[in-house]
């Protein structure tokens, strides 16, 4: 068995704890509203948040991914696996999603990334890709959860802008966003 490689990252969001875990956990099928690389999402298996629930992921019109809840630690934690789709050589890949409440209204959102890919020696060359893909993805949740504004394509890059003008602490709720 390949050993598997591991991608973290992590972004402070200035929300709820339990607001994050709805987003993320509850509304597991509506990942499109806060991830720019995705263009429409839906579940597949189940209607909310729970284990063994199922979604889809549609990157285009031609491409998608399945995944699938397959652990949980309380409203803390869970983990997701690719069950169907993926990346191209990405021979296997699953995540955890971890919340840690630092505040009442500030919470600690890390995603933590393990795959292996085919050939093997490519994992070194993606881990830095895989790194940054979802850093923005976390950026995306941290605008949405902020904002209740969704993340798309055409607006990610203003988003991005606007966020490494911003100390880590501070909200896109009183940011203007860079234009």
């Amino acid at each position: 068995m390949k050993k598997l490689r591991t991608v973290s990252v992590d972004i402070m969001v200035n929300s709820t704890k339990a607001k994050a875990w709805d987003v993320l956990f509850n509304r597991f099928g509506e990942v499109n509203a806060f991830n720019p690389l995705i263009e429409g999402s839906h579940f597949t298996k189940g209607n909310i948040g729970e284990l063994g629930c199922e979604r889809q992921c549609d990157l285009d019109s031609k491409n998608s991914i399945h995944e699938k809840i397959v652990a949980v630690r309380g409203d803390s934690s869970f983990d997701i696996e690719i069950i169907q789709g993926g990346l191209p050589m990405i021979d296997k890949m699953k995540g955890t999603i971890d919340l840690k409440e630092i505040l009442s209204n500030q919470t600690l959102v890390t995603a933590t990334i393990h795959f292996n890919t085919s050939p093997a020696f490519m994992g070194s060359f993606l881990k830095g890709m895989i790194a940054k893909m979802f850093f923005k993805t976390l950026v995306g949740l941290k605008f949405y959860l902020e904002t209740d504004a969704e993340v798309t394509k055409e607006n990610i890059k203003d988003i991005m802008k606007t966020y490494k003008m911003m100390n880590p602490h501070d909200t896109f709720s009183n940011s203007e966003i860079a234009a």
